[in-house]
């Protein structure tokens, strides 16, 4: 049993021996087959550890398989490049030292190559790529490297070598010759061998991807070689049928030899079609080009567009477009523009003769835009600059033209009065200009100074007409001012030329005389005037007033029966006044006896006109008729009526006056007692208080009450002391302080007097001309406390004027309630129609810039109809802040209408701002061009109003800015900040320009 154990197990020991020996080699060629499956499967680094695992082993076999080992080394190589070794250079090197029979050896060095080229080492790959080439035999391997080792010199910009591979390889049937051929012409165009490099891009024309590229090299190689007739012939028909070529350079160069051979509307379409290929920036000498071609072409929009992306620059070519963007605005009838860019031309002085041309055409477009005022100035310039210049008869000959239509007139006389010699056309220019000036004073009632302009103009009387005009308005400032000779300017003007003259001179004089109580005399002229004017519809106002007038003459020259008839007249043909005219019939009724048709009208009155400013005088007239027919109850009722409705009324102390004596005769003596009490007391200075003491007395023994009449006369004699009396003495004082304008003084001197005679009748007027005082001298605070104790106290002799200078103080602290209960007291206080005007135009601002519209149309309104003659201006304003109530309310149709209405009346402030306001409207509806256009007539018809004006171009700027017009804008904030003389307008420009910058 033992023997058989041991024989079991040598032979399992043998088997194990030869066991290992098999399981050895099998496993060695398992890493070599591994390796090669991972390297198929482009697991690199994996292959590589296996491969060198595989070749360590082998090296140590008895047997080793030689071809495997090299085979693996190979692979291992190629592992190491393809996983990006860092030491595979070597790896690859040593493989071939190694094995450089083997048929891989040579090729590894391509691939070493392309590893180095790949990672952008051009070096490595030229030093292993000329490796790969080292005694090998032309094929098509062979092509392949030669065009890799020539990619790798171009991108060295070793373009020598680089050419001498593609030239080689563009020869030979290699996949990359057309690519060598590109790259070869692409060389010799650097190197300016266009001949060469033309023909090898004919080789590639229609090849992908160089046919999308090749007809722009070919155009630049013939541009350059100035084949401009082959270069048209080859590019126009590509152009044409682009068929997938790039074609903007092809573009540019054939609008390029169109524009320099002047054939400018083929060069206009190629540059609009480069422009439209071209995503980027297009040089600016290009852009001027193609700006040139369209304006040769007399296409001047588009070429102002192009011009103007040019034209701000500070450069020669800046100035040319500017120039030339001038010259196109104009012609395309851009006059806002045209004015800015030869503005812009004139400030550059790189081309001197340019800077002449700008400067006269700025002139010119000025001229024609109507600003006669910057063209003057400018004028004045070009003739100092350029005293020989180019236009200077032209110059000449359009600065006595302009003159005649200057609105700048004040500088225009200046300019003539300054002129050595003086033509015809000038003096007549003079003649203008002056009575133009005087008619601007006269409407912002400057009227010695107009009178001054009317004499001027006078003295070069060329213009019969515009003679007789000077006249008339000389006469009417003379009205203005009270001065003597005015009726004798009036009387010559009657028997004129001009039948409108000599009427409003006849309604002049009728005014004149009526003023100073005459009224025989104003009757024959307002009779002759209402004669002679009935037909004329442009004194159709005048003609309803003077039918008014006429009956107040009759009336006060007790010619009842025709003032009657003109008060008729009236009623029936007037528009406005007929309030008026119904209370003096009523008067003239009563006048004539005809009381009951008296009483009968002025109740009409009162039931037709409620608010009239008269409907205090109706209520007392109707009064008085119940009081001469005994009805003394009625009498007191309306009395009452009247003083509830009026309590601030000039009439109240003889209403009073007039209901203590209606309560006496109804023997209600106690209210009589009282009526007459605050007669004595608060009106003790009127001529009424005498009458009232005299009642009470009387009422005061009616009721047995006799003793009481003591105290009151004491009273009243200590308010009325005689006339040399200390106190009289000491307001008189004070009083002359006042009107010697020392205010100072005279304060003191009316507060020490009201303090020792606080009861004194004159109180109300001391506290008057107190406040004045303190007004006069600025303090409206302290003047405001006075003129509120006239109010409060009622003193009626004082307060319609204390309730207006109450108002206006009120108005600029923007108290607006408080103005407007101010005004609100003037207009019920007064029957004074011009204190009703001022009145009502205070309460048209205080309701304004309170936000009540409604209420500033209604006030506007009224004094449009009723009252817009009586105050000079005051209908213009009236209507001018009309407008802006409706365009507060967004009432943009009424709110235009209203605005043309104001422009229409008068070149004054008022139109001014109607026009401002109108381009702001505009711009606000985003109708930036009329905004434009109207603003601009701003500045050319309300120059003189400096704050619109400028105002004006900030907006117009504006206006520019939202059309995404930087250059307009620039220029127009620019010109803002050149010619102002307003700090706080430069600034406002200069911040404007900054943000568009």
């Amino acid at each position: 049993m033992k023997i058989k154990f041991l024989i079991i197990f040598f032979g399992l020991i043998a088997q194990q021996i030869s066991a290992q020996n098999t399981l050895s080699y099998t496993q060695l060629e398992a890493h070599y087959n591994n390796g090669i499956e991972l390297f198929e499967k482009k697991a690199y680094a994996a292959a590589r550890k296996e491969l060198h695992t595989y070749v360590s082993l082998s090296e140590k076999s008895l047997n080793p398989n030689k071809f495997n080992i090299a085979n693996a080394e190979y692979y291992s190589a190629l592992s190491s490049l393809y996983s990006q070794a860092k030491d595979a250079d070597i790896e690859v090197e040593r493989f071939v030292v190694k094995n450089h029979e083997h048929p891989k050896a040579k090729l590894i060095f391509n691939d070493l190559a392309k590893s180095f080229f790949n990672k952008g080492d051009y070096a490595g790959a030229i030093k292993y790529f000329e490796k790969a080439l080292d005694n090998r035999q032309d094929n098509l391997d062979t092509y392949e490297i030669r065009y890799q080792l020539a990619l790798a010199h171009y991108q060295l910009k070793d373009f020598k070598n680089a050419l001498k591979q593609f030239d080689y390889v563009k020869g030979t049937v290699a996949p990359n010759a057309l690519n060598a051929a590109y790259y070869s012409a692409v060389i010799n165009f650097q190197n300016e061998n266009y001949d060469l490099a033309i023909i090898d891009l004919k080789r590639v024309e229609n090849v992908n991807p160089y046919k999308t590229e090749v007809p722009n090299w070919i155009a630049q190689i013939l541009y350059r070689q100035k084949k401009y007739d082959e270069l048209l012939a080859y590019a126009e028909p590509i152009i044409a049928n682009p068929n997938g070529r790039k074609i903007d350079e092809l573009c540019l160069l054939t609008a390029e030899v169109h524009f320099f051979e002047n054939n400018f509307e083929k060069a206009a379409a190629y540059y609009e079609k480069f422009k439209g290929f071209r995503r980027g920036t297009i040089s600016d000498q290009v852009t001027f080009r193609h700006a040139y071609s369209l304006y040769k072409v007399e296409n001047y929009e588009k070429a102002a567009l192009l011009f103007k992306s040019l034209a701000a620059a500070n450069t020669e070519l800046g100035q040319q477009s500017a120039y030339y963007l001038g010259i196109a605005s104009l012609r395309g009838g851009d006059l806002n523009s045209a004015m800015a860019a030869f503005d812009a031309a004139r400030k550059n002085n790189f081309d001197k003769s340019i800077q002449e041309e700008a400067s006269y055409n700025h002139i010119k477009v000025l001229v024609e835009k109507g600003n006669n005022q910057q063209a003057t100035a400018d004028l004045q310039t070009y003739i100092k600059t350029y005293p020989t210049g180019k236009y200077i008869d032209e110059t000449n000959e359009l600065l006595s033209e302009i003159l005649f239509e200057t609105s700048n007139y004040v500088s225009a006389i200046t300019y003539i009065e300054g002129l050595t010699r003086r033509t015809p056309k000038i003096d007549e220019a003079y003649q203008k200009l002056t009575y133009n000036q005087g008619v601007l004073d006269f409407n912002v009632e400057k009227f010695e100074s107009a009178i001054g302009y009317f004499n001027k103009s006078l003295t070069k009387p060329i213009n019969n007409k515009l003679a007789l005009q000077a006249k008339f308005w000389k006469a009417e400032s003379n009205y203005q001012l009270e001065k003597p000779g005015t009726e004798e300017l009036y009387r010559e003007l009657i028997n004129s030329s001009d039948n409108i003259l000599r009427l409003k001179s006849l309604y002049s004089l009728g005014y004149l005389f009526y003023n100073q109580k005459n009224y025989k005399k104003a009757q024959g002229y307002f009779e002759e005037f209402r004669t002679k004017a009935k037909n004329e519809v442009e004194l159709s106002q005048n003609y309803e007033d003077a039918l008014v007038r006429l009956g107040d003459c009759f009336l006060a020259n007790k010619d009842y029966a025709q003032a009657l008839k003109s008060y008729d007249t009236a009623l029936q043909i007037n528009k406005t006044d007929k309030d008026y005219a119904m209370y003096q019939k009523g008067l003239t009724l009563k006048f004539l006896g005809r009381d009951s048709e008296s009483k009968e009208v002025f109740e009409k009155f009162t039931k037709t006109y409620s608010s009239s400013r008269l409907i205090d005088d109706a209520l007392f007239q109707n009064a008085v008729l119940e009081m001469d027919k005994s009805n003394y109850a009625s009498a007191v009722s309306i009395f009452t009526d009247l003083l509830r409705k009026k309590p601030n009324s000039v009439l109240v102390p003889q209403v009073l006056l007039k209901r203590a004596l209606s309560f006496s005769n109804i023997q209600n003596h106690d209210k009589a007692i009282s009526d007459y009490k605050v007669i004595i007391n608060k009106f003790g200075k009127t001529e009424f208080a005498e009458e009232a003491l005299l009642g009470i007395r009387e009422s005061l023994n009616a009721t047995n009450r006799s003793e009481e009449f003591f105290e009151i006369a004491e009273q009243f004699k200590t308010s009325n002391p005689g006339g040399n009396s200390v106190q009289n003495l000491q307001f008189d004082s004070a009083k002359d302080l006042f009107y010697a304008e020392k205010y100072d003084k005279a304060i003191q001197s009316f507060q020490s007097y009201l303090k020792a005679y606080p009861t004194s009748t004159s109180a109300s007027e001391a506290n008057y001309l107190l406040a004045e005082s303190y007004y006069l001298l600025g303090n409206k605070k302290e003047a405001l406390k006075y003129y509120n104790e006239i109010i409060v106290s009622n003193q009626v002799e004082f307060l319609t004027k204390s309730a207006m200078r109450s108002g206006s103080i009120n108005y600029d602290n923007q108290n607006y309630d408080d103005a407007i209960q101010n005004y609100l007291q003037v207009a019920g206080s007064t029957s004074n129609q011009r204190e009703v005007v001022l009145a009502q135009e205070g309460l048209i601002k205080s309701y304004y810039f309170k936000g009540n519209y409604d209420k500033v149309i209604e006030f506007s309104t009224k004094v449009i109809q009723e009252g817009g003659n009586t105050v000079l201006g005051a209908k213009n304003r009236a209507m001018l802040f009309k407008a802006k109530a409706h365009m507060q309310k967004k009432e943009n149709a009424q709110a235009k209408t209203e605005f043309e209405a104001v422009i229409a009346l008068a070149k004054d402030v008022s139109g001014a701002e109607a026009k401002y306001f109108l381009g702001d409207m505009l711009n606000k509806q985003k109708q930036y061009d009329a905004s434009i256009k109207s603003l601009q007539e701003l500045a050319n018809d309300f120059s003189d109003f400096v704050y619109w004006y400028e105002r004006a171009f900030l907006l117009i700027a504006d206006n520019y800015l939202a059309k995404d017009d930087s250059f307009m804008a620039k220029a127009t904030l620019n010109s803002i900040i050149e010619n102002s003389e307003n700090k706080e307008t430069i600034e406002t420009a200069k911040q404007k320009l900054k943000a568009i910058k």
